[in-house]
């Protein structure tokens, strides 16, 4: 199966190498097929060939199609697109084949639905290193998406330093970035926020923006965006109150100005922007002052509803665009996990997006967590839902983003251990596997049959008992990020072994209510209620 699932397949089969897969490509994609396999060989047992075909352009820039047939133990893979980009996202669809030995006979068409998916590096936190960034940037490609703003808000030099040039390492870095997202085909934006200090009637202000755009624009940059996102909502400048009255207004003009200034460096730079109100049911007034200001060109980061949203529907966003003549591009705060959220860790797949939404905005780009591993697994789920999302499966997704992300031998004590971890804006069901154990159980004891509700207690008590060793001996570096839930949940597998020792007649009582007071005390976010009802029902039990 692939995954995500294409929009068309004629399959007349599937094919497994019995030994090692080696790559071979014609001459004219040499180079693309060595970035996303590795090194070629001239005699490959999977030989990948190309051709332009213009018509597929008419469905999507990223439209594809792959032939695959065997012959005398060869895979043959025929790639069709109209663009470059069409013919990296076949790449990267038949590396996914590759990565699991899982190949397709027949004929694949594909393309995505939404047009712009990615993510942002827009999180309050360490930002990623230079080496995780570019790691980011080829998983993501692999997945489908195909665009990343660089926003870390403690980057000095994105918000509270926006007036100071890059020294030269740091932008020998972001141009280093900069040309392995081309390679990928991956849109990179570069967002400056100069809210908190910018005087916007100030010329000598907006020089400064206009010499950090030239150097940034000499490394290669021509998609960028302007965030005016958590700052005060009333102008801070004595002057720019007599000349602008309000802060939409002054915002308005800034982004016009600036927009021209980037088209004057060249008639390819884009520009995205953040107002300060950001949410909401999307007819605000400041919010439609300073969009119906915007040029229809420039696009709109929203989120939404809420900072963080449940859900979003269709018809949000045609209201949105309705008021403000914009599509919405959404600025999706999940997986996040910044501020008052740090507690949290947000692991489940993606949910609460209409299947159509495509239709109705400009595109979701997801902000991440600083904890970098840990964003692979929900973001592979986004990538899968902006490519397809009629055929999208949440926990289908989320087993795939796991098997991809994590070493057999690790995947099932994770599972146990993510099944605590969906509590965000979400509302996912937090603690699934967990609730319906201990529900069963509770069940059975309600009815009189004992003996099985402690066989179904003693089956989960070693399952999650197992999975924590596991968990405390792992050495990849998610489990180093995960090191706060792993120690929640190692504590929680030791007052569970403590209640089904009391349910069996110890005198464990008080040794339980420590433990268990020890527990909550953690402002660590592990389990849902059902894990408190349960241990309340047995220290509580009278019999």
């Amino acid at each position: 199966m692939l995954f995500p699932k294409p929009k068309k397949t004629v399959s007349t089969g599937e094919f497994v190498f019995p030994s090692e897969i080696k790559v071979s490509s014609s001459e004219n994609i040499k180079n693309d097929v060595s970035l996303v396999f590795g090194n070629t060989v001239n005699e490959g047992n999977l030989i990948i060939s190309f051709k332009e075909n213009r018509s597929l352009g008419e469905v999507s820039p990223e439209a594809h199609k792959i032939s695959l047939y065997e012959k005398n133990g060869c895979l043959f893979t025929d790639i069709e697109a109209f663009s470059r980009a069409g013919l990296m996202r076949a790449l990267f669809s038949l590396k996914r084949m590759y990565i699991k030995n899982e190949f397709i006979l027949g004929e694949i068409t594909d393309w995505p639905s939404f047009s712009v998916r990615g993510y942002i590096e827009g999180f309050y936190g360490t930002p990623w290193k230079a080496h995780q960034r570019l790691e980011m940037l080829e998983t993501m490609a692999l997945f489908g998406e195909n665009t990343h703003y660089y926003a870390p808000k403690d980057d000095p030099y994105h918000r509270n330093k926006w007036r100071e040039l890059y020294p030269e390492e740091k932008a020998y870095e972001l141009k280093g970035l900069v040309e392995k997202a081309k390679s990928l085909e991956i849109s990179f934006y570069y967002c400056i926020a100069p809210g908190l200090s910018m005087c916007y009637s100030d010329e000598k202000d907006f020089w400064y923006l206009t010499e950090k755009t030239k150097q940034l624009f000499s490394m290669g940059i021509k998609n960028f965006g302007l965030l005016l996102d958590d700052i005060p909502a009333d102008l801070f400048y004595e002057n720019d109150r007599k000349i602008y009255k309000t802060a939409p207004k002054a915002h308005g003009e800034l982004v016009n100005k600036y927009f021209s200034f980037l088209k004057s460096l060249s008639d390819d730079c884009c520009l995205t922007v953040c107002p300060t109100s950001y949410r909401g049911k999307g007819d605000e007034s400041e919010l439609t002052q300073f969009t119906l200001a915007v040029p229809g060109e420039v696009k709109v980061f929203f989120t939404g509803s809420d900072i963080c949203s449940k859900e979003i529907t269709e018809r949000e966003a045609e209201f949105f665009t309705l008021s403000n003549k914009h599509k919405p591009l959404y600025w999706d705060n999940y997986p996040v996990n910044d501020a008052e959220m740090f507690m949290e860790m947000h692991m489940g797949p993606v949910i609460g997006r209409e299947k159509g939404l495509y239709n109705y905005c400009d595109g979701i780009i997801s902000n991440c967590m600083e904890y970098f591993n840990c964003n692979k697994i929900p973001l592979i789920t986004v990538g899968a839902y902006l490519w397809n999302p009629e055929e999208y499966d949440p926990e289908e997704a989320f087993g795939e983003a796991v098997s991809f992300t994590l070493k057999k031998e690790e995947r099932e004590a994770f599972v146990l251990l993510a099944d605590h971890l969906r509590t965000a804006c979400l509302h996912d069901e937090n603690s699934r596997i967990m609730g319906e154990y201990l529900s069963r159980a509770a069940v059975l004891r309600q009815t009189g049959n004992f003996p099985e509700a402690l066989s179904v207690l003693e089956e989960y008590t070693e399952k999650i008992k197992n999975a924590a060793r596991e968990l405390n001996s792992f050495s990849s570096e998610i489990f180093s990020e995960l090191s706060r839930w792993i120690k929640k949940f190692t504590l929680m597998s030791e007052i569970l072994g403590i209640a089904l020792e009391v349910l069996k007649g110890a005198d464990k009582k008080k040794l339980l209510a420590q433990k268990t007071e020890e527990y909550n005390e953690s402002a660590t976010v592990l389990t849902s209620f059902c894990f408190r009802e349960y241990i309340e029902s047995v220290l509580y039990d009278e019999n």
